[in-house]
């Protein structure tokens, strides 16, 4: 009875009525998206445009990967590393330029903490060791702006003052003046002007070394097993296995005493300057000569050379159109990280022998001196020259052999 009275009602009532009598408020309440759903909604849309956009542009998230993670790997290790060297520095190393007897000053006392607490503000070292590790892995971030202070002194009230300014890299300052620079002068400004001089020996002797090795690994490939390919590559592996340090020290005297060359680099004619390069050649040349030997080796030997020989095309034709081709591709890869080992690494004996006034010294002049700043800057440029010379490799691998895609598909 009372749904037959409802639906009298209802029906005695008109549409307008009905449509104004309705309402749906709490629909409308229920149907609401949250904040938080609207995000969730934004985010997913925003990684959906984002994974689109890697798919289309393979070298580009490629590379943009590659060097986040090999980022976070290097700040990994700069961070063990500082750690590391601020617990093995000594005081000697903040007053290392002191004369504590001249200045009257006797260790212990209270004048040698507050001199010592200076120092190590002026070096831009005092607070906790972890406030330090953060201030220094901010300095070498390049896209955060930091505001540096230049020329630091410390008053008597022990505040440190000097000139503001505001940089987007920072390396850190000079703690000793043999590490190679003034003390508390820019560590990347020393560095600066060291490079090209690494880079102009570093880079010829490079050049040479692929002028020379790459036909010399050739000939050994194509005459594998006989009497040419044993004496090229026994030589090499035979200069492989002296140490560095004996080769490049019989060098350096030969030069001397025998060819009447000088012993230092600059100022010293084309007849000196040869040597430093001839070294650099001796110590990367042999690592050439034997991975062209075995990548072409190993192009000879695969089934597409076997194949075409088969077809009756000319063994002239098979070597230089495909195996020399494929073989070269992966000598290429090889090429920045070659140059930058040679910058960073190879040429450290060369240019301590011959007085070269490059990168070496800084690293064994800082370690010897435990100049922290030194120490992390130069592992820091090396590792971050590694990283991209590595990338560009793999990049030049990418673009040159049809065989590498990025992409899942």
């Amino acid at each position: 009875m009372k749904l037959e009275k409802n639906s009298s009602e209802i029906s005695d009532l008109s549409l307008d009525e009905l449509v104004e009598s309705t309402n749906l408020d709490n629909e409308i309440i229920n149907l609401r998206t949250s904040k938080f759903e609207k995000l969730k909604f934004g985010l997913n849309k925003v990684n959906s445009s984002f994974e689109d956009f890697m798919d289309k542009t393979p070298l580009f998230s490629y590379s943009l990967k590659r060097i986040f993670y090999a980022f976070i790997t290097l700040y990994i290790a700069i961070a063990f590393v500082f750690i590391m060297l601020r617990i093995v520095t000594t005081d000697s190393a903040y007053l290392a330029d002191i004369n504590l007897e001249k200045m009257g000053i006797e260790f212990g006392t209270d004048a040698y903490y507050n001199l010592l607490n200076n120092r190590m503000k002026a070096f831009g070292v005092d607070g906790s060791l972890i406030t330090q590790l953060f201030i220094y892995l901010r300095n070498i971030t390049p896209f955060i702006p930091k505001d540096i202070l230049l020329n630091p002194v410390v008053d008597t009230s022990g505040n440190v003052l000097g000139e503001h300014k505001q940089m987007w890299f920072y390396l850190g300052v000079f703690m000793n003046k043999a590490s190679g620079g003034q003390v508390l002068s820019l560590v990347q400004d020393a560095f600066a002007r060291s490079i090209p001089t690494s880079f102009a020996v570093g880079s010829i002797a490079v050049v040479f070394s692929y002028i020379l090795g790459v036909p010399l690994g050739i000939l050994a490939a194509k005459n594998k097993d006989k009497s040419s390919d044993s004496a090229i590559n026994g030589t090499s592996l035979i200069i492989s296995a002296i140490p560095a340090l004996v080769l490049i020290s019989l060098l350096y005297k030969m030069s001397i005493y025998v060819f009447g060359a000088n012993g230092t680099y600059d100022g010293s004619s084309f007849g000196t300057k040869i040597w430093p390069v001839i070294g650099v050649m001796l110590l990367i040349m042999p690592m050439i000569i034997v991975s062209t030997r075995r990548y072409v080796i190993d192009e000879m030997t695969a089934d597409y050379a076997k194949f075409a020989l088969s077809k009756g095309l000319s063994e002239k034709y098979v070597f230089y159109i495909h195996i020399f081709r494929n073989a070269g591709i992966r000598l290429i890869k090889t090429m920045p990280e070659v140059f930058i080992i040679t910058l960073f690494g190879s040429s450290i004996l060369v240019e301590r022998h011959w007085s070269i006034d490059g990168m070496s010294k800084f690293i064994l002049n800082g370690v010897a001196n435990k100049d922290t700043f030194v120490v992390l800057g130069y592992i820091f440029v090396s590792a971050s020259a590694g990283v991209f010379s590595s990338l560009v490799g793999d990049l030049l691998l990418a673009m040159l052999d049809p065989r590498i895609k990025l992409t899942k598909k």
